[in-house]
C-alpha cells in the first residue's frame, strides 16, 4: 500500500543529513551571488525547502505525492517534470527574465509567499507524521498498511480526502509568491492544479479495494478543497 520508513535507518539518516547540508551551502552560495540584495526571501525559502524534502526523503515518502498509496509512474514522472523546471522558471524570472513580476517590492509578495509555502509544508509534514502514526509492517510482506478505520480517523482526512496534495498545492501557491511571479501562479492554475486532480483521481481508484466498505465514507469529505460550515 504505502512504501513509507518506519523503522531508524542510521545510514538513511546520515545521507540525508550530509545532502541537506550541501544544499544548505549550494543555495546559500548561488543567491549571495545572483541576488545578493534581494537574498533574504529566497534564502529563507530554499532553507525550508531543503528540510522539508529531507523529512520526506527521510521516511520514505515521494515528493509531491501522498505516500498512502505508491503514486502512479507516468503521473508522477509527468508532475515532476511540470514542478521542476516550474521552480527553476519563477527563480530565473525572479533573479534574471523578470518578465512576470508583479510591480510591487518583492517583499510584499515574498512574506506573503513565505508564510503560504511554510502552511504548505506544515500541511504536508503533518499529515506524514499520522500517516507514519498509524502505518503497520505486515510479518510476512514487510508491506506497510494502514487500517482503513484509522486513516479516517485522522485529523486532516476529515478536512479533506487528500490533504496531502492540498499541502503539494498550496506549496506551489507560495513559491510563485516568493519570487513574486504572476507567470508562476498563471502556471499553477493552468498546469498545476489538473496534474494534481489527475494523480487525484487515480489515487481514489486504488484506494476503493483498500478502504472498501469504508469508501462511501471517504467520499462524503470534499475531495480536494475543504468545505468550512
Amino acid at each position: 500500500m504505502s512504501s513509507l520508513v518506519l523503522k531508524f535507518r542510521t545510514g538513511r539518516f546520515v545521507w540525508t543529513v550530509l545532502v541537506s547540508l550541501y544544499f544548505g551551502v549550494f543555495f546559500t552560495n548561488f543567491f549571495a551571488d545572483a541576488v545578493p540584495e534581494r537574498m533574504v526571501v529566497p534564502l529563507i525559502f530554499a532553507y525550508l525547502f531543503v528540510l522539508w524534502l529531507a523529512v520526506e526523503y527521510y521516511f520514505g515518502s515521494p515528493f509531491f505525492q501522498s505516500g498512502v498509496v505508491e503514486p502512479a509512474p507516468l503521473w508522477r514522472g509527468v508532475f515532476a517534470f511540470f514542478v521542476y523546471p516550474y521552480i527553476g522558471y519563477v527563480v530565473a524570472d525572479f533573479i534574471w527574465w523578470r518578465q512576470t513580476q508583479f510591480p510591487v517590492p518583492h517583499y510584499v509578495f515574498g512574506i506573503l509567499g513565505l508564510l503560504i509555502f511554510g502552511f504548505g509544508v506544515y500541511i504536508r509534514l503533518a499529515t506524514l507524521f499520522g500517516l507514519i502514526k498509524i502505518a503497520q509492517i505486515k510479518p510476512n510482506t514487510g508491506e506497510v498498511v494502514f487500517s482503513p478505520r484509522r486513516f479516517l480517523e485522522l485529523k486532516w482526512q476529515k478536512i479533506c480526502r487528500h490533504p496531502r496534495y492540498l499541502g503539494t498545492l498550496v506549496q506551489l501557491i507560495g513559491i510563485a509568491l516568493i519570487f513574486c511571479s504572476w507567470g508562476g501562479l498563471l502556471l499553477v492554475g493552468v498546469l498545476g492544479l489538473p496534474l494534481i486532480l489527475i494523480q487525484v483521481r487515480y489515487e481514489e481508484k486504488a484506494l476503493a479495494p483498500i478502504l472498501k466498505s469504508e469508501f462511501s465514507q471517504f467520499q462524503q469529505v470534499a475531495m480536494l478543497f475543504p468545505r468550512f460550515r
